[in-house]
């Protein structure tokens, strides 16, 4: 039953469109679980040997660096049918992953997914372009957090989440249910949560969006696009 519910997801996302009827039927060799996370728990902790791969299917994830002084680093949101937990390598995890909100996700055993590349190599059209995709995602962040105001950080970042959403569904493209709170928008922007508080109201005053209530509305797309240098193509690279 868990095999038919990953395929019948990988088929219908941006995922399964590379592949023919005959690679998703490779698909059932894999050791495949389905595993429904509550809000805010650690599944994979950095540090620890895990050599599970998970695949979002529904909720909000974050993956996330942990300090020594007990701060964090919020890499990435992972949304539904992104890939997380591939290493080149048998180390330990360099990031943690963790829900936000109740997290539903598919989870494949490393070796179970070599075996299945092995004889079926179409399969890792899937791996290299959702790599290549979480990457482009990962630099975007980066550029945030080095070279963009806070104000072009946090437009930037929720345009790039209307997006995301997008692609499945989950949002119009002016608006979406947003679960994050101002500490993780903080930990994601790497700003204070004081100043994510000042940003979002100055966003607000300047009528370009609104973040109330868990929602997000983007009053002003094409001003909010101009002022942060959104460009979508690197959200489209599967």
């Amino acid at each position: 039953m868990t095999a038919t519910r990953f395929k019948h997801f990988i088929s219908s996302s941006p995922l399964g469109e590379a592949l023919s009827e005959e690679e998703l039927g490779a698909l059932d060799s894999l050791s495949i679980s389905a595993t429904l996370y509550d809000p805010h728990t650690i599944i994979t902790r950095q540090g620890d040997t895990d050599h599970r791969i998970f695949i979002i299917h529904s909720g909000w994830g974050c993956v996330h660096r942990d300090l020594p002084n007990g701060e964090r680093q919020i890499i990435d949101t992972p949304l539904p049918s992104d890939i997380i937990g591939l290493q080149a390598g048998d180390g330990s995890r360099g990031n943690s992953l963790s829900s936000i909100t109740a997290l539903s996700v598919f989870e494949i055993p490393h070796h179970t997914l070599g075996r299945a590349l092995s004889y079926k190599p179409a399969l890792g059209r899937i791996l290299s372009r959702a790599v290549a995709r979480q990457n482009a995602i990962v630099v975007e962040h980066l550029v945030n957090i080095g070279r963009r105001s806070a104000l072009e950080r946090t437009a930037h970042l929720l345009l790039e989440l209307a997006d995301r959403l997008a692609e499945f569904g989950s949002a119009t493209p002016d608006r979406y249910e947003c679960p994050l709170t101002q500490d993780e928008l903080a930990d994601a922007l790497g700003l204070t949560k004081i100043h994510v508080n000042r940003t979002l109201r100055e966003l607000r005053e300047r009528e370009l969006l609104v973040f109330r209530n868990g929602f997000v509305e983007l009053l002003n797309r094409k001003k909010l696009i101009g002022m942060c240098g959104f460009d979508s193509q690197y959200v489209r690279q599967f």
